[in-house]
Protein backbone atom coordinates (compact mmCIF):
# COMPACT_ATOMS: atom_id res chain seq x y z
CA UNK A 1 0.00 0.00 0.00
CA UNK A 2 1.27 3.40 -0.45
CA UNK A 3 -0.28 6.35 0.95
CA UNK A 4 1.16 10.21 0.20
CA UNK A 5 -0.02 13.94 0.42
CA UNK A 6 -0.69 15.32 -2.97
CA UNK A 7 -0.40 19.40 -2.70
CA UNK A 8 -1.69 21.07 -5.65
CA UNK A 9 -0.71 24.89 -6.59
CA UNK A 10 -4.09 25.20 -8.29
CA UNK A 11 -7.26 23.29 -8.00
CA UNK A 12 -11.03 22.98 -8.55
CA UNK A 13 -13.28 20.16 -7.32
CA UNK A 14 -16.08 19.08 -8.75
CA UNK A 15 -18.16 17.25 -6.66
CA UNK A 16 -20.57 14.06 -7.68
CA UNK A 17 -23.52 15.63 -7.13
CA UNK A 18 -24.34 15.23 -10.76
CA UNK A 19 -21.56 12.87 -11.75
CA UNK A 20 -22.68 9.68 -9.74
CA UNK A 21 -20.09 8.43 -7.53
CA UNK A 22 -17.34 10.24 -8.46
CA UNK A 23 -15.61 13.33 -7.24
CA UNK A 24 -12.84 14.79 -9.39
CA UNK A 25 -10.18 17.42 -8.62
CA UNK A 26 -8.50 19.43 -11.55
CA UNK A 27 -5.57 21.57 -11.23
CA UNK A 28 -1.90 22.24 -11.67
CA UNK A 29 1.19 20.24 -9.08
CA UNK A 30 4.60 20.85 -9.46
CA UNK A 31 7.05 18.19 -10.03
CA UNK A 32 8.14 17.85 -6.62
CA UNK A 33 4.75 17.17 -5.70
CA UNK A 34 4.90 13.72 -7.93
CA UNK A 35 7.45 11.91 -6.08
CA UNK A 36 5.31 9.70 -4.17
CA UNK A 37 3.42 8.51 -7.58
CA UNK A 38 7.08 7.71 -9.30
CA UNK A 39 7.92 5.68 -6.06
CA UNK A 40 4.76 3.64 -6.18
CA UNK A 41 3.43 1.02 -8.84
CA UNK A 42 1.45 3.83 -9.93
CA UNK A 43 0.82 2.09 -13.56
CA UNK A 44 -0.71 -0.39 -12.45
CA UNK A 45 -4.23 0.05 -13.56
CA UNK A 46 -2.92 1.58 -17.28
CA UNK A 47 -2.98 -1.36 -19.49
CA UNK A 48 0.27 0.10 -21.12
CA UNK A 49 3.91 -0.63 -20.18
CA UNK A 50 5.61 2.84 -21.38
CA UNK A 51 8.80 2.98 -22.74
CA UNK A 52 10.84 5.31 -24.91
CA UNK A 53 9.94 6.17 -27.99
CA UNK A 54 9.16 9.65 -30.50
CA UNK A 55 6.91 10.82 -27.71
CA UNK A 56 8.84 10.53 -24.83
CA UNK A 57 11.27 12.40 -26.54
CA UNK A 58 8.59 15.65 -27.25
CA UNK A 59 8.23 15.43 -23.74
CA UNK A 60 11.54 16.05 -22.64
CA UNK A 61 12.13 18.47 -25.01
CA UNK A 62 9.64 20.59 -23.77
CA UNK A 63 10.73 19.66 -20.10
CA UNK A 64 14.26 21.10 -20.48
CA UNK A 65 13.31 23.77 -23.18
CA UNK A 66 9.89 25.23 -22.18
CA UNK A 67 8.96 23.53 -18.77
CA UNK A 68 6.44 26.73 -18.17
CA UNK A 69 4.28 25.49 -20.77
CA UNK A 70 4.43 21.44 -20.15
CA UNK A 71 1.18 22.09 -18.07
CA UNK A 72 -0.46 23.33 -21.09
CA UNK A 73 0.82 21.04 -23.92
CA UNK A 74 0.13 17.88 -22.28
CA UNK A 75 -2.88 16.59 -20.92
CA UNK A 76 -0.66 15.76 -17.46
CA UNK A 77 -1.38 12.75 -15.38
CA UNK A 78 -5.30 11.02 -14.81
CA UNK A 79 -4.87 9.54 -11.05
CA UNK A 80 -7.84 7.45 -9.22
CA UNK A 81 -7.70 6.16 -5.83
CA UNK A 82 -10.67 4.72 -4.20
CA UNK A 83 -9.90 6.30 -1.12
CA UNK A 84 -9.04 9.95 -0.51
CA UNK A 85 -9.09 12.43 2.03
CA UNK A 86 -9.46 16.27 1.01
CA UNK A 87 -6.96 18.39 3.66
CA UNK A 88 -6.66 22.27 3.52
CA UNK A 89 -4.85 24.14 1.67
CA UNK A 90 -5.27 22.29 -1.75
CA UNK A 91 -4.00 19.06 -0.25
CA UNK A 92 -5.21 15.75 -0.86
CA UNK A 93 -4.05 12.51 1.40
CA UNK A 94 -4.29 9.83 -1.54
CA UNK A 95 -4.05 5.76 -0.77
CA UNK A 96 -2.85 3.23 -3.34
CA UNK A 97 -4.19 -0.28 -2.71
CA UNK A 98 -6.40 -1.36 -4.53
CA UNK A 99 -4.80 -3.34 -7.89
CA UNK A 100 -6.68 -1.86 -11.17
CA UNK A 101 -8.32 0.98 -9.54
CA UNK A 102 -5.99 3.14 -7.84
CA UNK A 103 -2.87 4.67 -10.05
CA UNK A 104 -2.45 6.62 -13.01
CA UNK A 105 -5.48 5.75 -15.19
CA UNK A 106 -3.59 7.37 -18.32
CA UNK A 107 -0.80 9.40 -18.92
CA UNK A 108 1.87 6.48 -18.66
CA UNK A 109 4.21 8.52 -21.19
CA UNK A 110 4.07 11.92 -19.09
CA UNK A 111 5.14 10.11 -16.25
CA UNK A 112 7.70 8.08 -17.91
CA UNK A 113 9.10 11.41 -19.39
CA UNK A 114 8.92 13.12 -15.89
CA UNK A 115 10.55 10.21 -13.98
CA UNK A 116 13.25 10.39 -16.92
CA UNK A 117 13.69 13.94 -16.78
CA UNK A 118 13.91 13.75 -12.84
CA UNK A 119 16.82 11.60 -13.28
CA UNK A 120 18.50 13.74 -15.74
CA UNK A 121 19.12 15.90 -13.25
CA UNK A 122 21.05 13.69 -11.17
CA UNK A 123 22.53 11.31 -13.48
CA UNK A 124 24.59 11.07 -16.37
CA UNK A 125 23.71 12.01 -19.62
CA UNK A 126 24.70 8.57 -21.03
CA UNK A 127 23.16 6.74 -18.74
CA UNK A 128 19.77 8.60 -18.73
CA UNK A 129 20.00 7.95 -22.66
CA UNK A 130 20.17 3.83 -21.62
CA UNK A 131 17.01 3.92 -19.58
CA UNK A 132 14.42 2.41 -22.51
CA UNK A 133 11.90 1.25 -20.40
CA UNK A 134 9.55 1.06 -17.28
CA UNK A 135 11.53 -1.61 -15.47
CA UNK A 136 15.01 0.80 -15.82
CA UNK A 137 12.93 3.19 -14.91
CA UNK A 138 12.09 1.77 -11.86
CA UNK A 139 15.61 0.57 -11.00
CA UNK A 140 17.47 4.03 -11.18
CA UNK A 141 14.80 5.66 -9.10
CA UNK A 142 15.25 3.14 -6.80
CA UNK A 143 19.33 3.28 -6.64
CA UNK A 144 19.06 7.31 -6.44
CA UNK A 145 16.51 7.77 -4.49
CA UNK A 146 18.29 9.62 -1.69
CA UNK A 147 19.76 12.26 -4.39
CA UNK A 148 16.20 13.10 -5.49
CA UNK A 149 15.32 14.26 -2.51
CA UNK A 150 18.08 17.11 -2.62
CA UNK A 151 16.64 18.49 -6.00
CA UNK A 152 15.37 21.99 -5.82
CA UNK A 153 12.39 21.77 -8.52
CA UNK A 154 11.47 25.15 -10.32
CA UNK A 155 8.44 26.08 -9.21
CA UNK A 156 7.25 27.17 -12.65
CA UNK A 157 7.50 23.71 -13.44
CA UNK A 158 3.85 22.30 -13.29
CA UNK A 159 2.08 19.26 -14.41
CA UNK A 160 -1.78 19.12 -15.39
CA UNK A 161 -3.42 16.51 -12.71
CA UNK A 162 -6.94 15.27 -12.66
CA UNK A 163 -8.18 13.46 -9.47
CA UNK A 164 -11.01 11.19 -9.19
CA UNK A 165 -12.17 9.36 -6.20
CA UNK A 166 -15.30 8.05 -4.83
CA UNK A 167 -17.89 10.13 -3.59
CA UNK A 168 -18.14 8.06 0.01
CA UNK A 169 -16.99 5.14 1.25
CA UNK A 170 -20.14 3.49 0.93
CA UNK A 171 -20.66 0.28 -0.74
CA UNK A 172 -22.20 0.99 -3.38
CA UNK A 173 -20.21 4.22 -4.13
CA UNK A 174 -16.69 2.13 -4.44
CA UNK A 175 -18.44 -0.83 -6.38
CA UNK A 176 -19.73 1.85 -8.96
CA UNK A 177 -16.64 3.82 -8.98
CA UNK A 178 -14.55 0.81 -9.69
CA UNK A 179 -16.54 -0.18 -12.72
CA UNK A 180 -16.32 3.55 -13.63
CA UNK A 181 -12.46 3.63 -13.42
CA UNK A 182 -11.87 1.06 -15.88
CA UNK A 183 -14.83 2.57 -17.89
CA UNK A 184 -13.02 5.94 -17.94
CA UNK A 185 -9.13 3.76 -18.47
CA UNK A 186 -10.34 2.14 -21.49
CA UNK A 187 -12.17 5.64 -22.56
CA UNK A 188 -9.22 7.68 -22.31
CA UNK A 189 -6.63 5.20 -23.70
CA UNK A 190 -8.66 4.34 -26.34
CA UNK A 191 -7.25 7.53 -28.04
CA UNK A 192 -3.60 6.13 -28.07
CA UNK A 193 -4.67 2.91 -29.43
CA UNK A 194 -4.38 0.66 -26.64
CA UNK A 195 -5.12 -2.59 -27.87
CA UNK A 196 -8.30 -4.43 -26.77
CA UNK A 197 -6.11 -7.44 -25.15
CA UNK A 198 -4.14 -4.98 -22.50
CA UNK A 199 -7.82 -4.71 -21.26
CA UNK A 200 -9.09 -8.33 -21.31
CA UNK A 201 -5.83 -8.96 -19.49
CA UNK A 202 -6.11 -6.09 -16.65
CA UNK A 203 -9.70 -7.81 -16.22
CA UNK A 204 -7.69 -11.18 -15.40
CA UNK A 205 -9.88 -12.63 -18.44
CA UNK A 206 -5.90 -14.23 -19.28
CA UNK A 207 -5.21 -15.92 -16.36
CA UNK A 208 -6.26 -19.46 -17.41
CA UNK A 209 -3.72 -18.82 -19.86
CA UNK A 210 -1.07 -18.10 -17.64
CA UNK A 211 -1.92 -21.00 -15.54
CA UNK A 212 -1.59 -23.64 -17.86
CA UNK A 213 0.96 -22.25 -20.53
CA UNK A 214 4.19 -23.59 -19.71
CA UNK A 215 6.24 -21.03 -18.25
CA UNK A 216 8.59 -20.28 -20.82
CA UNK A 217 5.43 -19.15 -22.79
CA UNK A 218 3.71 -17.26 -20.21
CA UNK A 219 7.07 -15.29 -20.03
CA UNK A 220 7.42 -14.32 -23.52
CA UNK A 221 3.44 -13.28 -24.07
CA UNK A 222 3.12 -9.27 -24.06
CA UNK A 223 0.48 -9.78 -22.13
CA UNK A 224 0.99 -5.64 -21.27
CA UNK A 225 1.39 -3.76 -24.09
CA UNK A 226 5.41 -3.35 -24.89
CA UNK A 227 6.30 -5.70 -21.96
CA UNK A 228 7.33 -9.16 -21.62
CA UNK A 229 9.66 -11.44 -18.76
CA UNK A 230 11.64 -12.55 -21.21
CA UNK A 231 14.80 -10.83 -22.60
CA UNK A 232 15.93 -11.15 -26.41
CA UNK A 233 13.00 -13.55 -27.82
CA UNK A 234 10.76 -13.00 -30.03
CA UNK A 235 7.86 -11.81 -28.05
CA UNK A 236 4.11 -13.49 -28.62
CA UNK A 237 1.06 -11.27 -29.33
CA UNK A 238 -1.14 -12.30 -26.64
CA UNK A 239 -4.05 -12.59 -29.99
CA UNK A 240 -1.91 -15.28 -30.85
CA UNK A 241 -2.90 -17.33 -27.81
CA UNK A 242 -6.19 -16.23 -27.70
CA UNK A 243 -7.23 -17.33 -31.77
CA UNK A 244 -5.75 -20.86 -30.96
CA UNK A 245 -8.59 -20.86 -28.32
CA UNK A 246 -11.12 -21.16 -30.46
CA UNK A 247 -10.09 -24.60 -31.46
CA UNK A 248 -11.35 -26.14 -28.49
CA UNK A 249 -13.89 -23.36 -27.94
CA UNK A 250 -15.58 -23.60 -31.42
CA UNK A 251 -15.86 -27.39 -30.59
CA UNK A 252 -17.36 -26.82 -27.09
CA UNK A 253 -19.86 -24.60 -29.04
CA UNK A 254 -20.64 -27.36 -31.50
CA UNK A 255 -20.93 -29.61 -28.28
CA UNK A 256 -23.41 -26.83 -26.59
CA UNK A 257 -21.11 -26.53 -23.90
CA UNK A 258 -21.44 -22.39 -24.34
CA UNK A 259 -23.67 -20.25 -22.16
CA UNK A 260 -24.92 -18.76 -25.37
CA UNK A 261 -24.39 -19.27 -29.42
CA UNK A 262 -21.26 -18.07 -30.49
CA UNK A 263 -17.47 -19.19 -32.97
CA UNK A 264 -14.87 -17.84 -34.98
CA UNK A 265 -15.03 -19.82 -38.73
CA UNK A 266 -11.35 -21.87 -38.59
CA UNK A 267 -9.82 -19.60 -41.13
CA UNK A 268 -10.53 -16.25 -39.02
CA UNK A 269 -8.04 -17.93 -36.42
CA UNK A 270 -5.51 -16.99 -39.39
CA UNK A 271 -6.90 -14.37 -41.07
CA UNK A 272 -9.13 -11.98 -38.09
CA UNK A 273 -7.31 -11.99 -34.75
CA UNK A 274 -9.59 -9.09 -34.15
CA UNK A 275 -12.66 -10.85 -34.08
CA UNK A 276 -11.11 -13.89 -32.49
CA UNK A 277 -10.16 -11.26 -29.70
CA UNK A 278 -13.38 -9.55 -29.24
CA UNK A 279 -15.38 -12.57 -28.85
CA UNK A 280 -13.23 -14.00 -27.02
CA UNK A 281 -14.07 -11.05 -24.09
CA UNK A 282 -17.75 -11.53 -24.99
CA UNK A 283 -17.20 -14.71 -23.77
CA UNK A 284 -15.37 -14.84 -20.64
CA UNK A 285 -17.41 -11.34 -19.47
CA UNK A 286 -20.69 -13.24 -19.72
CA UNK A 287 -22.14 -13.78 -16.06
CA UNK A 288 -22.07 -17.61 -16.31
CA UNK A 289 -18.68 -18.15 -17.71
CA UNK A 290 -17.19 -15.44 -14.73
CA UNK A 291 -17.75 -13.73 -11.99
CA UNK A 292 -15.99 -10.70 -10.31
CA UNK A 293 -13.82 -11.62 -7.43
CA UNK A 294 -15.18 -11.00 -4.30
CA UNK A 295 -18.51 -9.60 -6.27
CA UNK A 296 -16.87 -6.32 -6.79
CA UNK A 297 -18.34 -5.04 -10.34
CA UNK A 298 -15.51 -3.60 -12.68
CA UNK A 299 -12.88 -5.51 -10.80
CA UNK A 300 -10.51 -8.71 -12.10
CA UNK A 301 -13.18 -11.39 -12.85
CA UNK A 302 -12.18 -15.09 -12.10
CA UNK A 303 -13.37 -17.74 -14.69
CA UNK A 304 -15.87 -20.62 -13.03
CA UNK A 305 -17.06 -22.37 -16.24
CA UNK A 306 -15.73 -25.98 -15.88
CA UNK A 307 -16.33 -25.99 -20.07
CA UNK A 308 -14.73 -22.73 -20.69
CA UNK A 309 -11.78 -23.40 -18.32
CA UNK A 310 -10.99 -27.37 -20.26
CA UNK A 311 -10.83 -25.34 -23.40
CA UNK A 312 -8.68 -22.50 -21.99
CA UNK A 313 -6.46 -25.31 -20.12
CA UNK A 314 -6.53 -27.60 -23.25
CA UNK A 315 -5.02 -24.13 -25.54
CA UNK A 316 -2.04 -25.19 -23.52
CA UNK A 317 -1.05 -27.72 -26.06
CA UNK A 318 -1.79 -26.39 -28.88
CA UNK A 319 1.43 -24.04 -29.41
CA UNK A 320 3.64 -27.10 -28.98
CA UNK A 321 1.30 -29.48 -31.47
CA UNK A 322 1.43 -26.23 -33.51
CA UNK A 323 5.32 -26.06 -34.19
CA UNK A 324 5.41 -30.03 -34.39
CA UNK A 325 3.11 -29.57 -37.25
CA UNK A 326 5.01 -27.04 -38.69
CA UNK A 327 8.45 -29.36 -38.27
CA UNK A 328 7.06 -32.73 -39.46
CA UNK A 329 5.09 -31.24 -42.18
CA UNK A 330 7.63 -30.44 -45.57
CA UNK A 331 9.07 -34.22 -44.77
CA UNK A 332 5.84 -35.75 -44.61
CA UNK A 333 4.82 -34.73 -47.90
CA UNK A 334 7.82 -35.60 -49.45
CA UNK A 335 7.92 -38.70 -48.07
CA UNK A 336 7.44 -41.24 -51.80
CA UNK A 337 9.08 -39.07 -53.32
CA UNK A 338 6.39 -38.36 -55.58
CA UNK A 339 6.20 -34.43 -54.50
CA UNK A 340 9.27 -31.80 -53.42
CA UNK A 341 7.73 -29.56 -50.93
CA UNK A 342 10.43 -26.71 -52.04
CA UNK A 343 9.93 -26.48 -55.70
CA UNK A 344 8.33 -23.04 -55.40
CA UNK A 345 10.17 -19.94 -54.50
CA UNK A 346 8.14 -19.02 -51.49
CA UNK A 347 9.66 -22.24 -49.91
CA UNK A 348 13.00 -21.30 -48.86
CA UNK A 349 15.49 -24.35 -48.54
CA UNK A 350 17.95 -23.88 -45.76
CA UNK A 351 21.38 -24.09 -47.57
CA UNK A 352 23.88 -21.46 -46.24
CA UNK A 353 26.56 -23.15 -48.72
CA UNK A 354 24.41 -23.28 -51.31
CA UNK A 355 23.32 -19.57 -51.05
CA UNK A 356 26.47 -18.71 -51.00
CA UNK A 357 27.46 -20.21 -54.32
CA UNK A 358 24.52 -18.78 -55.84
CA UNK A 359 25.58 -14.97 -55.00
CA UNK A 360 29.17 -15.63 -56.18
CA UNK A 361 27.64 -16.92 -59.56
CA UNK A 362 25.51 -14.04 -60.03
CA UNK A 363 22.27 -16.63 -60.29
CA UNK A 364 18.63 -16.89 -58.84
CA UNK A 365 18.94 -17.14 -55.03
CA UNK A 366 15.01 -16.78 -54.19
CA UNK A 367 14.49 -20.73 -53.58
CA UNK A 368 17.04 -20.38 -50.59
CA UNK A 369 17.73 -19.22 -46.84
CA UNK A 370 20.76 -18.75 -45.19
CA UNK A 371 18.27 -18.43 -41.72
CA UNK A 372 17.77 -21.48 -40.30
CA UNK A 373 14.37 -22.44 -39.61
CA UNK A 374 12.68 -22.30 -36.06
CA UNK A 375 9.23 -23.23 -34.94
CA UNK A 376 6.30 -20.64 -34.77
CA UNK A 377 6.05 -20.56 -31.17
CA UNK A 378 9.34 -22.55 -29.43
CA UNK A 379 11.50 -21.05 -31.63
CA UNK A 380 13.16 -24.44 -31.74
CA UNK A 381 15.35 -26.14 -34.72
CA UNK A 382 16.27 -29.60 -35.91
CA UNK A 383 18.30 -31.32 -38.05
CA UNK A 384 14.89 -32.27 -40.15
CA UNK A 385 13.57 -28.93 -40.66
CA UNK A 386 15.40 -27.71 -43.85
CA UNK A 387 12.61 -25.51 -45.34
CA UNK A 388 11.55 -21.84 -43.93
CA UNK A 389 7.89 -21.36 -45.04
CA UNK A 390 4.30 -19.65 -43.95
CA UNK A 391 2.81 -20.83 -41.33
CA UNK A 392 -0.44 -20.90 -43.36
CA UNK A 393 0.46 -23.80 -45.30
CA UNK A 394 -0.21 -25.48 -41.68
CA UNK A 395 -2.80 -24.01 -40.68
CA UNK A 396 -5.60 -25.84 -41.45
CA UNK A 397 -4.47 -28.78 -40.02
CA UNK A 398 -3.70 -27.00 -36.41
CA UNK A 399 -7.65 -26.07 -36.81
CA UNK A 400 -8.22 -29.47 -37.42
CA UNK A 401 -6.93 -30.46 -34.15
CA UNK A 402 -10.57 -29.99 -33.14
CA UNK A 403 -11.58 -33.15 -34.21
CA UNK A 404 -9.45 -35.27 -32.28
CA UNK A 405 -11.18 -33.93 -29.59
CA UNK A 406 -14.21 -34.90 -27.43
CA UNK A 407 -16.58 -34.25 -24.51
CA UNK A 408 -16.08 -35.79 -20.92
CA UNK A 409 -18.10 -34.72 -18.14
CA UNK A 410 -18.78 -31.52 -19.65
CA UNK A 411 -15.49 -30.74 -20.07
CA UNK A 412 -13.71 -30.60 -23.42
CA UNK A 413 -10.29 -33.54 -23.56
CA UNK A 414 -8.27 -35.51 -26.38
CA UNK A 415 -10.14 -38.23 -27.77
CA UNK A 416 -6.76 -40.32 -27.55
CA UNK A 417 -4.12 -40.51 -24.71
CA UNK A 418 -1.16 -40.03 -26.64
CA UNK A 419 -2.06 -36.54 -28.91
CA UNK A 420 1.53 -35.79 -30.13
CA UNK A 421 1.86 -39.24 -31.64
CA UNK A 422 -1.87 -39.48 -32.73
CA UNK A 423 -1.09 -36.21 -34.64
CA UNK A 424 2.07 -37.32 -36.36
CA UNK A 425 0.48 -40.61 -37.47
CA UNK A 426 -2.51 -38.62 -39.13
CA UNK A 427 -0.20 -36.17 -40.37
CA UNK A 428 1.98 -38.70 -42.11
CA UNK A 429 -0.90 -39.90 -44.61
CA UNK A 430 -2.96 -36.75 -44.51
CA UNK A 431 0.58 -34.60 -45.65
CA UNK A 432 1.03 -35.95 -49.16
CA UNK A 433 -2.89 -35.66 -50.34
CA UNK A 434 -2.96 -32.16 -49.35
CA UNK A 435 -0.90 -31.71 -52.61
CA UNK A 436 -4.39 -30.43 -54.30
CA UNK A 437 -5.24 -28.21 -51.86
CA UNK A 438 -2.16 -26.51 -52.10
CA UNK A 439 -1.86 -26.61 -56.41
CA UNK A 440 -6.03 -25.54 -56.40
CA UNK A 441 -4.97 -22.29 -54.54
CA UNK A 442 -1.13 -22.26 -56.45
CA UNK A 443 0.67 -22.25 -53.40
CA UNK A 444 -0.45 -19.06 -52.40
CA UNK A 445 -0.74 -19.29 -48.46
CA UNK A 446 -3.03 -16.20 -47.34
CA UNK A 447 -5.76 -17.99 -49.94
CA UNK A 448 -5.53 -21.30 -48.91
CA UNK A 449 -5.61 -20.67 -45.30
CA UNK A 450 -9.00 -18.02 -45.71
CA UNK A 451 -10.43 -21.09 -47.50
CA UNK A 452 -13.11 -22.90 -45.84
CA UNK A 453 -12.33 -25.70 -47.88
CA UNK A 454 -8.69 -25.96 -46.47
CA UNK A 455 -10.19 -26.38 -42.76
CA UNK A 456 -12.54 -28.74 -43.83
CA UNK A 457 -10.25 -30.81 -45.75
CA UNK A 458 -7.65 -31.04 -43.05
CA UNK A 459 -10.40 -32.06 -40.11
CA UNK A 460 -11.82 -35.01 -42.38
CA UNK A 461 -8.02 -36.23 -43.01
CA UNK A 462 -7.47 -36.07 -39.35
CA UNK A 463 -11.25 -38.41 -38.86
CA UNK A 464 -10.57 -41.10 -41.51
CA UNK A 465 -6.85 -41.30 -41.88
Amino acid sequence: MSKFILKFTDVAVQPGKNSGSINRAVGFANLGELLPILDSKALAPNPRNAKRNTIIESILGTLNDSPELFRFKSKGLLISSHKVEVLERNRFRIVFSKEFVDGVLDGGHNLFGIGLFILSQIMDEKEVRRIRNWEHLEENWHNFRDEIDEIDFDKEMLVAVELIYPTSAAVEDQEEFDRAAFAISQARNANTQVKTEAFQNKLGLYEAFKTNLPQELVDRVEWKTGETNSKGVKPIDPRDIVALSWIPLNFANESNLLPEKISVSPQNIYSNKAECSEKFKALMMHDDVTEPIGGRVGQVRQLKHKGVESCLALTSDIPRLFDLIYEKFPTFYNDGGKFRFGRRNIVKMYDPVKLKALKSEGQDTRGYTGVKPVTPFYQRSSSEMKYKYPEAFILPFVTALSSLMEVRDGRVVWAYSDIEATVLEKLRKAAPLFDGQLDAYDWEPQRLAKSASSHKQAASFYKVL
